[in-house]
């Protein structure tokens, strides 16, 4: 009588399967990295130009006809900045602050002022 033995190592197969399965798995972990990384940017440039827009108001608060005499600003960056007014009411005057994305995108930011 012939006794069956349990096989002692791997197939070929078992180990091509194991290693198709450990690549899609790392595949995965790249992609939420890489997902990660594109947020992040995304985040710094809204943080970025939000912090323009908020500095150009700061300077229409200060000098107004100044900052909208600027015109189109180029910025650090690749940033853009415009500085807009008009008269909302008596003694207002409605500002608007455009900062244009580096690629494409802007975010615009409005106040009322009062101006003599």
């Amino acid at each position: 009588m012939s006794a069956v033995r349990g096989r002692g190592g791997l197939t070929l197969l078992e180990t091509m399967v194991a290693l198709v399965i450990l690549g899609l798995v790392v595949l995965g972990y790249l992609e939420v990295f890489a997902g990660t990384a594109r947020v992040q940017r995304n985040t710094e440039i809204w943080t970025q130009a939000i912090t323009y827009a908020e500095d150009g108001m700061e300077l229409a608060k200060l000098d107004l006809p100044s900052a909208v005499a600027r015109g189109r600003e180029a910025l650090e960056g690749g940033f853009r900045r415009q500085v807009q007014s008009r008269t909302a009411e008596r003694g207002l005057q409605r500002v608007t602050v455009t900062v244009f994305f580096p690629d494409r995108g802007q975010f615009v930011l409005n106040r009322l002022l009062e101006y003599p």
